[in-house]
């Protein structure tokens, strides 16, 4: 067998190394350099993605004005509805006392409607809440049923559906005139709407609640014969009872 010299081993070497970085740069595929650029959002979409945001935020909640928090209600209803948000969060913020602090006249029947019209978001649980004499809301304005004198407050018929809220869109701050009194424009949370109606029902006849300790309706006579107090200290088991209301026409 023939032996190879230093100078074949050197030469086969050399050759087998060309070999080998011309096969690696033959199967090597060159790398490609990808940027990706961010698309920029138009003021339209921008605008857009704001308004759908809704908060669950207590400290940003609680602060806001009764028609804002009507408008933060309506977006958090319509969210949950699509499934933006989750109605746990929702339901602890309307359920808590801080919400309903200054809520009166039409804001608060507005903001009581778009629960009613929105109950099958929530658990039977959460329903039974919202619409029993523990939530003060629906303690205050909820509907009356109107019962004639030969029927049974047993057999009344449920409450009727709520309206449809009409949300006003929020516009521009009106600057203020010098000399002008903020007590003469009407801010639409004021109870005369709802003190003229409730007067109007009762001129119909008597009011009567239900005792829950046994289930019958009484007048507020009859509260106050019961459980003490007068016209004007009226029984706190007569204002827990407003959810059950009826006009009994004589």
């Amino acid at each position: 067998m023939a032996a190879f010299k230093d100078d074949d081993a050197m030469a086969w070497c050399k050759d087998d190394g060309e070999e080998k970085k011309k096969w690696d740069d033959e199967q090597m595929v060159k790398g490609e350099v990808v940027t990706r650029r961010h698309r920029t959002l138009t003021k339209e979409e921008s605008q857009k993605v704001k308004d759908e945001f809704v908060s669950v935020e207590w400290d940003e909640v609680f602060p806001k004005k009764p028609k804002e928090r009507l408008r933060w209600l309506d977006k958090a209803l319509r969210a949950a509805k699509d499934g933006r948000v989750k109605v746990r969060p929702v339901f602890d913020i309307i359920a808590h006392r801080k919400f309903l602090d200054g809520l009166k006249g039409s804001t608060a029947s507005d903001i009581l409607n778009l629960i009613r019209g929105n109950l099958e978001l929530f658990t039977a649980r959460q329903q039974k809440q919202l619409t029993s004499d523990n939530f003060e809301l629906y303690r205050k304005y909820a509907p009356i049923n109107v019962l004639d004198s030969d029927e049974d407050e047993a057999s009344a018929p449920p409450l009727p559906p709520p309206p449809k809220v009409i949300i006003e869109p929020k516009g521009p701050k009106k600057r203020r005139v010098d000399g002008e009194n903020r007590n003469d424009v009407d801010s639409g949370d004021s109870d005369e709407d709802m003190e003229s109606k409730r007067a109007r029902l009762l001129a119909k006849g008597v009011e009567r609640r239900i005792d829950p300790t046994d289930g019958q309706a009484y007048t507020l006579e009859e509260f106050i014969k019961e459980y003490g107090g007068n016209e004007q200290s009226i029984p706190t088991e007569w204002e827990r009872a407003q959810h059950t209301a009826f006009i009994f026409k004589t």
